[in-house]
């Protein structure tokens, strides 16, 4: 399986710009490279990215404090 995936880095955590249907708790392996794109980042794209990802949440029932980032990564230590 080949998946292109858009993120950007923010100084300390490599963060998905848009949901990806990924399989969990899987091994993956994956290969980094500079966009060509002149601007990798829009924040317009990431609200609508984080508004999908609340809903789908919600849908889930997966309560909104555990996306929070410090929840998320407490315990891998990043």
């Amino acid at each position: 399986m080949s998946v292109i995936i858009k993120v950007h880095f923010d100084g300390r955590t490599i963060v998905l710009d848009e949901p990806a249907d990924l399989p969990i708790n899987e091994p993956l392996e994956f290969e980094l490279k500079q966009s060509s794109e002149e601007s990798a980042w829009d924040p317009e794209k990431a609200q609508r990215a984080l508004r999908r990802l609340v809903s789908r949440a919600v849908d889930a029932n997966i309560p909104l404090e555990a996306l929070r980032r410090e929840n998320m990564y407490e315990d891998r230590g990043l």
